[in-house]
This record gives C-alpha cells, structure tokens and sequence, in this order.
C-alpha cells in the first residue's frame, strides 16, 4: 500500500510538472462564466443573429469556454460554430464529440491549421485562457524573441494575445482572455499591446490581485473590440487595470505632458541593475567581514534611508547581520566592478510597494541583485545630483508615476518591478529640489515627499489623494522596519 502510494505521488508530481512545463492551467468555471458574461451580451449577439458566430479557442484544454460561450449566445437566441485548438493530444481525444466543438490538435502559435477553421473575415470571438510560460525559467524559455514581435521575455501568454487580435474579425470581433497580470505593462510585452490599442478599444477587465487558480500566478481578464475606427489607450501601457481597482491615484497634471520641460532622470544619471554574472560573481566575496564595502540589497533598502547592520539579510542561501564584501576574494573583472560602483550614487529597491531610494553620497556601498543604481553623469557635481535623485524619488508623485508605467508587473499584487529603462522616463521637476534634499538629510521622508510634490508642481487635489496613499504605504514601512 505504501508503495502504490509512493507511485501514485511520483505520477502526480510528474503530471504537475508536465502541466507547468505546458502552461496548462485549467480556469475555474466561476472565472469563466465571469468573462463570458461580459463579452457575450445581447449586443454581440443581436448583431450577428442571421448566422453562426464563429468562436475560437486557441488554447481551449476542455472546451469550457467554448461551451460556456455556446450557452450564453443560444440563450439570447443565437447560434455558435466552436473551434478548439490544443496541443495536447490526449486533451482534444478527451473532448466529447457530443460538444459539438471542431477540434484541431495543433500547437497555436505554429500557425499550419489557420487556413482550415478560419471563416472569412476571421473569428467574430477569440477567447480563452492561454498557457502562460515564463521566459526566466529554462524550462519553459523559448530561446529568444518573440516571432510576433514581443522581447525575448515576454511571456507566452502574450504571443497568444497577438494571435487571437490576428484571427479575429477587425470589424466588430472581440478579444477576451485571462492572462498573466504582468502582461499589463512589462516591456518586452510592448510592442504586442501598442498594436492591439491601434486596431481596438479595451472594452472590459477584471482583477483581484489573488492567485485564482493552480497556476500561481497574480492573473487578470481583458477584453477588447476590433474597429477600422477603434480609439484605445494610444501607449501601450494596460496598468490602468491594476491601478483602477488597487487604489492607485492619477496625477494627470504633471505626467500627462507631452515633452517635460526639465528634461528627464535619465538625462542627469547613468541607471543599471545588476544580473545573474554580477550575483554569482559576488558571492565568494560575501561575508559578516570586519572590513569591506558594505553589500546592500534590495531588503536593506527602505525609503531615504538603508538599514544595513540594522536588518539581517539573506544572501545567497545564507543570512548575514552586516553582509560586506571582500574585494581581494573577487576576480579581475568583477574587481572593475567593484571599482567603477564604489562612487557617489543612489540605490534603488525593486519589487516594492512605493519606489524606495538611498542616496550613497559618498560611494562606500556596493549593490546587490536586483537593486538598481543611479550614477551621476557629471563626476564634478556628482554627490548633488545623487542627493537630488534620491529626493525625487521619495515622493509620492515618482511612485504613481512608476504604478502607472509597470503596475502588475510585480512578483506579488502589491508590488511593483523598476528598471533602468523604466526609471530613465522620469520627468525631472521644474521647481527647485533644495528643500526637499534638506528634508530626506534630515530624515523627514514625509516633509520630503511633500516638497518633491511641489516642484513637481502637483495641483492642491491630486497631491492629497496621492499623499494620502503613498503615506499610509509609507507608514507600513516604518512599521515594519
């Protein structure tokens, strides 16, 4: 019994595996009849009620959105033809024939079974629940670039999107899938949504900021509707599904200018992350040493201020009090960077729930993985500009801004993912940042947030809905540290 038990549990482990490894990730019903009973109205449905509405699942597993779909247009008297596509032939063998679904067994995104299901003018509905499969796991990696012009970190999930906005009918058909919800506004996923905004117009979302189902993954559900005419989001940017339900306030007075006046963050600071080379290449170096540059992480970093020596950390499957790092136990070239790095500079936190920056005045730490750094430009007045960045951003007008520009791009709900590129878009204040650099010295981080918000020139309005939610952020900080 103990070893039909043991085999029972390797096969299990085994199929989970092969699902993550597929992206196949079944939709609780609830979430399904959720999406359909927003795209399938009685409009969509009265329109086409001469004919069959053509519907699609690219990715359809057991056919429960296609039967779903199948229920709500013949209860508002009309008629469906289903197509199902999956790439696993034991799903398709499983789907019954009494369904009434046209099954392909194919691998989507390949493209060869298109011309065989595809009705003239396309698909009056694309929908489903596509696999999602991370580019940062081996496992699942596509090798490269996108074929339909994502990054080579975009997620599956989002090639899916740009192939049922290729199938469906440009006039009138409609898009709906659940997704992962950092497809919403991670970069390499860009140049997917900017294309989707042109041709359509987000009709519908939803999002909870749980995980709804075995795939662990923060998921959210978008819809869109096809037009020659369509007059969508022009940026390419969906985080407004996120920031909408989450609280997220808008300051459309400073951030929604064409060019800023001032220029921006990226005009005044070199930004990088380290990387995967950088963290291995440190490790041998890292200890409780008596001496050595301190090695600041991203949990060391709380708004205007680090907490080294004050917060144990975790470094490379071991925990350290006050981690430093012994530049002769390093090799050659991770010497050179140690050198170029120990310079005045700001360290920027990734994965937080506000944007969360130190100023290192006088170049005496060095950053660990993921933080971001900021280096000034002008080496002659390099611990000004640092103490100016590091002032810019503890500030509730620079964290909306970053919510809107990656929001849901986070490994949890309430988090959000910075990048160089991301961070160098920052607007730079046209007023003067004198005050404020006095406060964060001081360590009034709520003063200094504040007086960032009046260079930026906030208008009275948004800079209460905005300090309000950035300083009950800010107060679970300083809570917690």
């Amino acid at each position: 019994m103990i070893g039909d038990r043991a085999t029972d549990d390797v096969a299990a482990s085994n199929a989970s595996a092969d699902r993550k490894q597929r992206g196949a990730w079944f939709t609780p019903q609830h979430l399904v009849d959720a999406v359909v009973e927003a795209v399938v109205d009685d409009a969509f449905v009265a329109c086409r009620r001469d004919r069959p509405i053509q519907v699609l699942d690219p990715a359809c597993g057991d056919g429960r959105f296609l039967t779903t779909v199948r229920a709500a247009v013949e209860r508002r008297g009309g008629s469906v033809r289903l197509v199902g596509v999956d790439v696993d032939a034991s799903t398709i063998a499983a789907i019954d024939s009494t369904l009434g679904i046209d099954t392909v067994c194919a691998d989507a995104l390949g493209g060869g079974w298109i011309d065989s299901v595809r009705p003239d003018g396309g698909f009056d509905l694309v929908i489903g629940n596509p696999p999602y499969l991370s580019q940062m796991a081996a496992a699942t990696s596509r090798g490269g670039s996108s074929g339909r012009g994502g990054g080579p970190y975009m997620d599956a999930a989002a090639e899916f999107l740009a192939l049922g906005s290729e199938l469906v009918d440009a006039n009138g058909g409609r898009l709906a899938y659940v997704v992962p919800q950092s497809i919403l506004s991670a970069r390499d996923a860009g140049d997917v949504r900017r294309r989707i905004d042109d041709r359509s117009t987000m009709f519908w979302s939803a999002w909870t900021g749980e995980r709804d189902f075995d795939a662990q993954v923060v998921t959210c559900a978008v819809a869109f509707e096809f037009a020659p005419s369509a007059s969508g989001r022009s940026d390419g940017n969906w985080s407004h599904v996120v920031t909408e339900r989450s609280g997220v306030p808008a300051l459309a007075s400073v951030f929604e200018r064409s060019e800023p006046s001032s220029g921006r963050l990226g005009d005044r600071v070199r930004l990088n992350a380290n990387f995967r080379d950088e963290y291995y290449g440190m490790i041998p170096a890292v200890g409780d040493h008596a001496a050595g540059p301190p090695l600041i992480t991203s949990g060391l970093i709380d708004p205007g201020r680090s907490l080294w020596g004050v917060r144990p950390v975790r470094f490379a499957k071991q925990r350290f009090s006050a981690p430093r790092i012994d530049v002769a136990a390093l090799d050659a070239k991770m010497t050179r960077w140690a050198e170029q790095r120990l310079v005045p500079k700001v360290l920027i936190a990734n994965q937080t729930p506000i944007l969360e920056a130190v100023c290192d005045p006088d170049g005496d730490w060095l950053p660990g993985v993921p933080v971001v750094s900021a280096y000034p430009l002008d080496p002659e007045h390099a611990v000004g500009v640092a103490w100016s960045v590091a002032a810019m951003l503890t500030s509730p007008a620079a964290s909306v801004w970053a919510w809107h520009q990656r929001g849901g791009t986070g490994l949890g709900p309430s988090a959000i993912r910075v990048g160089p590129t991301m961070l160098a878009e920052l607007a730079w204040p046209d007023g003067s940042l004198a005050d404020a650099i006095g406060a964060l010295r001081a360590g009034e981080i709520m003063r200094c947030g504040e007086l960032v918000d009046a260079a930026y020139g906030v208008t009275s309005d948004e800079h209460e809905s905005s300090m309000t939610w950035w300083s009950a952020i800010l107060d679970r900080i300083e809570r917690r540290s």
